[in-house]
């Protein structure tokens, strides 16, 4: 595929024909008015010799007077040189003439109101002249016509070589532009391949480089921004990916040791059928937890790939809020917590994305709640919007960890070692299952008491 011309190439190509136009336009105002400065000129002669000849022939009273006319015409032009004379009769009949052969002039035409002079080419000689009709004062005899041109050859020769010299001219300007053009436009440019030196270099071990803003021209700050806003986006989200993997690796590395554990000592020596029994039935919990992971590692997925659609239904959340407590009663029991719902509302949502999600979060709340203590969830209605609140009390979580306990596999206390806990993808899950419904999550916690806040759009709110 042929490839489109550099922006270097373009910009310099624009500012060319710009400069050529400008030029172009500017050598043809210079050369007009110089040929109109000769024809002022031109004109200043023969309105001069017009006078002369007007008066003439309006003196003539007979036609004995008019038949001396040559005469009287010769003695007017004296000290005239270049200049032509034409003197006919209405009929076409030629009078009086300076020039050979007589009636040349007669090819130029007549003015019929304010003079405008006219190129004729009489005998290869390029002349400038016009014809106007001249009364008498012989009774009965029409106007004649008079007929001026002067000899422009030397203001022609004149104006072609000013031509010549106008566009070779114009045609250095142009190159020079052309050339400056290249230059300005390879030295504005460098920001831009700044830019593509710097996009060649990133790799995953340097995505911490960043555009230098304040070098940059104005118009390339919004550019430079978005580049560096692109730069920040990778280097978390490859932070993200590298947490995840080596959370992955740990996670799935506790339950394959403990499988290849088991069995290795399972196959030191003879084991009675219930000492085999026992052992796989433990690495059956072991496959088990890693089959829970895998699910949930393809349920994000799905979630990050935008293929989490939810089948949207109305649902009645006081239902099925209290059926789930009523799930978790025999685990809360055994801690000595009261579950407790307050409220209700209705919204279109899926109903088994809800109740995972809720579940998720029922099971952290009981996890991490003091014994002996409430948990409570509470839904309420705000117009179009829902909002699902659930309150435990317990050890309060530090302000820096809040805004990542949705991340995958993130641990509060990374010391922890939780073997029934989980692999630490549930409130991950509630994000993702929440953000396909269009709403948002949210969590605080202080003074011994955290919640979480869903909120999600209502029954009468449009669909996502």
């Amino acid at each position: 595929m042929k490839r489109a011309a550099s922006l270097g190439v373009r910009l310099a190509w624009l500012y060319s024909l710009a400069a050529a136009g400008v030029f172009a336009l500017a050598g043809a105002l210079i050369e007009a008015s110089v040929e109109q400065h000769f024809v002022e000129q031109d004109m200043e002669v023969m309105e001069g010799k017009l006078a002369l000849a007007r008066g003439t022939l309006g003196a003539l009273r007979t036609r004995t007077e008019l038949a001396a006319l040559p005469v009287r015409i010769e003695e007017a032009l004296i000290g005239y040189h270049g200049l032509e004379l034409q003197i006919a009769k209405a009929s076409g009949a030629v009078l009086f003439s300076t020039i050979s052969p007589p009636a040349s002039l007669s090819g130029l035409p007549l003015a019929q109101g304010p003079i405008v002079p006219h190129k004729i080419a009489v005998g290869g000689v390029e002349m400038r002249g016009f014809s106007v009709a001249v009364p008498t004062a012989i009774a009965g005899e029409p106007p004649l016509i008079l007929s001026l041109a002067v000899d422009i050859e030397h203001h022609e020769h004149f104006l072609r070589s000013f031509r010549r010299s106008l566009a070779l001219v114009v045609g250095a300007a142009i190159l020079l532009v052309a050339l400056l053009s290249v230059l300005i436009t390879r030295r504005s440019l460098k920001p831009l391949r700044d830019l593509a030196h710097l996009a060649s270099q990133i790799s995953a071990s340097r995505l911490a480089e960043r555009l230098r803003v304040e070098k940059l021209p104005r118009e390339l700050d919004e550019l430079a921004d978005a580049f560096n806003a692109m730069l920040e986006r990778l280097e978390a989200s490859f932070v993200r990916l590298s947490e995840f993997s080596s959370d992955l690796a740990h996670e799935l590395r506790t339950p394959i040791a403990n499988l290849t554990t088991q069995t290795q000592v399972l196959l030191t020596r003879e084991r009675s059928p219930d000492e085999y029994r026992e052992v796989l039935f433990s690495n059956l919990e072991e496959f088990e937890r890693l089959s829970r992971m895998v699910s949930d590692m393809l349920y994000i997925a799905k979630a990050d790939n935008g293929l989490l659609l939810p089948r949207r239904e109305e649902l009645a959340l006081a239902a099925e809020a209290d059926a789930l407590l009523e799930y978790f009663e025999a685990l809360a029991t055994e801690k000595g917590l009261k579950l407790v719902r307050i409220g209700e509302a209705r919204l279109l949502a899926d109903p088994l994305m809800i109740r995972r999600a809720l579940a998720n979060l029922l099971a952290n709340a009981i996890r991490h709640a003091d014994p002996d203590s409430r948990v409570e969830l509470e839904l309420a209605e705000h117009g179009d919007a829902v909002s699902i609140r659930l309150r435990n009390r317990g050890e309060t979580i530090a302000p820096e960890h809040l805004p990542r306990l949705f991340d995958r596999f993130y641990r509060v206390d990374p010391a922890r070692v939780r073997v029934s806990d989980g692999a630490g993808l549930g409130l991950a899950i509630t994000r993702s299952i929440v953000e396909a419904h269009g709403g948002q999550i949210a969590v605080r916690s202080a003074e011994r008491m955290t919640e979480f806040e869903i909120r999600l759009p209502g029954a009468n709110a449009r669909p996502v």
